[in-house]
């Protein structure tokens, strides 16, 4: 049997694939973080089973607070609601995720979907960065409500995205459908002109500062 090609939404954007000969003091970086894993999980914030069954896999409880996500075993875990939260795994380990995440809550009310193929992150950073977002968000991203371990959903250029503040005022990752994905980077690229801009060679690897990506834990037993 053939192998399922893999292909970037941003496949007719060269740029994003192999970078640019942006200037090396750029206000404003952009990458795509293409083929990671998304893996949408639900479950009730308020049952302790459910909680600890993640936990279990991925080394804290998903945060319950809203607007928060999380870093363990070498993945993020973002609050998108009440029921709902976003995991995301480096591309490699996004199978072996999956498998461990199903066998913990298998006797759990809870769901797992992999999104993966719908969905790609880009990177963006800079001292401009939040310049940038300003131009196509109403979100008050400024450091004094933003801080590291902030994210939300919102539009962005009237587009649907799921953002997650790295680095406060500075570093963010922005989560967009597949559909949308080619519109946002090219306006993005725009918006981001007039401050200079760096364009990275596309990565297939979850970004984590100080983290190391981990396989994940075998789910334990009672």
């Amino acid at each position: 049997m053939s192998k399922i090609k893999l292909e970037s939404p941003l496949i007719d954007q060269p740029e994003a694939r192999t970078g640019n000969n942006g200037p090396t003091n750029a206000g404003v970086t952009l990458v795509e973080r293409s083929f990671l894993g998304h893996i949408m999980l639900r479950g009730r914030s308020d049952d302790a089973a459910f909680l600890a069954a993640c936990a279990r896999v991925f080394g804290v409880e998903p945060p319950t607070a809203p607007n928060t996500y999380a870093e363990g075993n070498g993945a993020v875990i973002g609050w998108m609601g009440p029921t709902e939260w976003l995991f995301m795994v480096d591309s490699e380990a996004r199978a072996a995720w999956l498998d461990a995440l199903r066998e913990a809550l298998a006797d759990v009310h809870a769901g797992v979907v992999d999104l993966s193929g719908g969905q790609t992150t880009i990177g963006l950073e800079g001292s401009h960065a939040l310049d940038v977002l300003a131009k196509g968000s109403t979100l008050d991203l400024h450091p004094r409500v933003a801080g590291a371990g902030f994210c939300t959903r919102s539009l962005l250029a009237k587009s649907a995205m799921f953002l997650r503040v790295i680095e406060t005022g500075h570093r963010f990752e922005i989560v967009v459908r597949r559909s949308f994905a080619d519109y946002l980077w090219q306006w993005l690229v725009d918006a981001s002109g007039e401050y200079g801009l760096k364009i990275l060679p596309a990565e297939s690897s979850l970004a984590l500062a100080g983290l190391d990506v981990a396989a994940p834990r075998a789910a334990a037993t009672a």
